[in-house]
């Protein structure tokens, strides 16, 4: 995904089909703490976990499905 950087987040610069929109920010820490925000889609998500390596495969595995279902699961929009 083409992405950007401000003050403090990371940028998406485009929609990721079935997760966040262009727009959203996230940010990562360095024990596998994710988490993003989405203001077009009105939602957020924080995964909290104590593992190193930073950027751990599973880990990342995990966050991708959980963003997944937090958008599969949002109410149809009106």
């Amino acid at each position: 995904m083409a992405c950007k950087w401000g003050l403090g987040f990371l940028i998406n610069g485009e929609d990721v089909p079935g997760r966040r929109t262009a727009g959203s920010l996230a940010w990562a820490g360095l024990g596998n703490t994710w988490f993003w925000v989405d203001p077009r889609s009105g939602l957020a998500g924080l995964l909290m976990t104590q593992i190193l390596p930073f950027a751990d495969a599973a880990v990342l595995d995990l966050f991708a499905r959980f963003e997944t279902a937090v958008y599969s699961a949002r109410a149809p929009e009106a």
